[in-house]
């Protein structure tokens, strides 16, 4: 069994914001292996779906905890000592849009979600695909991150049409690293696609 979780907040203000592209990336994961509608579920904090990627069961919740608590909804799902398994699809303002890392056991690097989830399984030994959304320098082609100061507000706001654009094209291939991921391990999917 593998756990995917895509971290967001709850409720129409934040559907299409950059803080909930892991949500995103979930829906057209349902879509792409026409899995079913997630639905609500009290038990896991969240909605939830299951399915299968090749032979492999897939449960894909979408913690309704607000991101800070993500770790509650997230202990609720994974069986003790199953977090190897658990695969967790975010944002990353330390990447540019257009851009995504698998990475795996390492720190939260400032996520509360991930944090959340780091210190309620008391772990970091888990999957993580980071999804990028801070801006491209033109120059660059590096990611502009938001200050301290504007980093709340960056990642809460909607997805522009152009960033939306971005994502479109990326999504597809983001749902091919996951189904890698299950398919043939972490450490070969992380070489394909790093």
């Amino acid at each position: 069994m593998f756990y995917i979780v895509g971290l967001g907040n709850p409720g129409a203000k934040y559907q299409y914001t950059r803080h909930n592209i892991g949500w995103l990336v979930c829906d057209v994961l349902l879509t792409a292996f026409d899995m079913p509608e997630a639905m609500p579920s009290k038990k896991y904090l969240g909605r939830i779906s299951d399915g299968m990627i090749g032979d492999s069961a897939i449960t894909v919740l979408y913690p309704e905890t607000f991101m800070n608590k993500s770790g509650d909804a997230v202990k609720k799902l994974v069986k003790k000592g199953e977090h190897n398994q658990l695969i967790v699809i975010y944002d990353d303002v330390d990447l540019p849009a257009g851009d995504f890392r698998i990475s795996f056991g390492n720190g939260a690097g400032g996520h509360n979600g991930v944090t959340s989830i780091i210190d309620t399984l008391g772990t970091k030994d888990f999957v993580r695909v980071r999804v990028g959304v801070a801006k491209k320098g033109s120059e660059t082609g590096q990611a502009i991150r938001p200050t301290s100061e504007e980093l709340a507000q960056y990642v809460l706001g909607k997805i522009s049409l152009e960033e939306n654009e971005i994502y479109t094209a990326l999504y597809p291939v983001v749902v091919e690293a996951i189904v890698s991921l299950v398919t043939e391990g972490k450490d070969r999917a992380m070489n394909k696609y790093n």
